[in-house]
């Protein structure tokens, strides 16, 4: 038998694998459906993600699944291996995802969609709250010589606002004091201290699956432990790091963060309150300061279309957008002030360039403008 499924069948000693079906990748992974025979006789469909290195995706995305408990929203992990690094998974099956609601063309299907997201979200977090020394212990046991943090965010925040204060000399925007120390400050605001729970991160609208149980959560290569409110803000920006990142009316988003409140508030209760309102604003504001600064480069050397499986908004809509969002925060005053400077410098060169709904809304006209 000639495949690459070898080292898997290593794993599952006795169990018959046949491929079925190649489901992705990229130069990181490759992504394959495989069919099993058990000794007793009994079959299963499993996937198969194939690492092309044990880097940090492997040991994150091993390490979050290892501690995953039964009932969270996240895929059943079936076995692993470093050598070569893989993790084998109970299939999920072919149902749709959010951005296949999103890039449909029924508003309710897409708006129940983006709900069921809200909803897989709060299961992972309220069923992970106590896991943060689990998680921890198992990507130290898969690390190797080089520290995989649980909480990179502290990181990624200061690259944003090297990349920020670059672009604002290169623009001549003066930037407002204590405009960066603002975004600093998150990384104790909303700090993995707080009211946290482990995520896979990039919980992005392709990055999930409708089952007949629900939504179920994919792609755990950049998960970590962080505060809950940086997850609840893909709802508000929306979708800071996706390429799927149309608009959503403010009444599916609204309703989305509501879902989450009322599953997450038996583990957190402060979701509950004003305050998490708050919190989710200043991490909307941060997610938009930091995704403007991850795009503005490109952009102002042309503007195509993000990178995606359909119909993507270009990188200016995307841009312009963020920064209006990021200019309307009463929690960043000083962070505000620096995006409605960006907003005039780009609307300048650029003139308006709307965002516009996800394809599925606009086919109600009037609904969330």
């Amino acid at each position: 038998m000639r495949d690459d499924l070898d080292a898997i069948r290593a794993l599952l000693p006795g169990v018959r694998l046949e491929s079925v079906q190649r489901l992705g990748g990229g130069e990181r992974t490759s992504v394959e459906r495989v069919r099993a025979l058990h000794p007793d006789g009994t079959t299963a469909s499993l996937v198969v993600k194939q690492f092309r290195s044990a880097g940090e995706g492997w040991v994150r995305e091993s390490a979050a699944l290892a501690v995953l408990p039964a009932g969270a929203r996240g895929p059943r992990l079936i076995a692993e291996g470093g050598a070569p690094p893989v993790v084998v998974l109970a299939d999920e099956g072919d149902g749709p995802s959010v951005a296949d609601a999103l890039l449909g063309r029924d508003a309710d299907a897409a708006a129940a969609a983006v709900v069921a997201w809200a909803e897989a979200v709060a299961r992972v977090h309220a069923a992970t709250r106590d896991l943060r020394p689990a998680f921890r212990a198992e990507l130290a046991a898969r690390e190797g010589d080089v520290h995989v943090s649980d909480a990179p965010n502290a990181g990624r925040l200061e690259d944003a606002v090297r990349l920020l204060d670059r672009q604002c000399g290169r623009l001549g925007v003066q930037v407002p004091a204590g405009a960066f120390d603002e975004l600093r400050e998150l990384t104790h605001q909303l700090a993995g201290s707080g009211t946290a729970a482990l995520t896979p991160a990039d919980t992005c609208p392709d990055n999930n699956v409708r089952t007949a149980d629900g939504m179920v959560l994919l792609d755990l290569e950049d998960a970590q432990w962080r505060h809950v409110a940086w997850d609840v803000a893909y709802l508000t920006v929306p979708w800071p790091t996706c390429w799927c990142s149309w608009r959503l009316p403010e009444a599916v988003g609204a309703a989305a963060v509501a879902a989450y409140r009322r599953i997450a508030a038996a583990a957190f209760p402060e979701v509950a309150t004003p305050a998490f309102d708050r919190q989710v604003e200043a991490a909307t504001a941060g997610w938009c300061m930091a995704s403007a600064g991850a795009w503005l480069d490109v952009a102002l050397a042309h503007d195509p279309p993000v990178t995606g499986r359909g119909p993507t908004p270009t990188g200016r809509a995307r841009l312009l957008h963020r920064l209006e969002r990021a200019a309307a925060s009463a929690e960043l005053p000083a962070t505000a002030e620096l995006a409605r400077r960006l907003l005039t410098e780009l609307r300048g060169r650029w003139g308006e360039v709307p965002l516009a709904l996800a394809p599925a809304f606009r086919e109600r006209p009037g609904r969330g403008q």
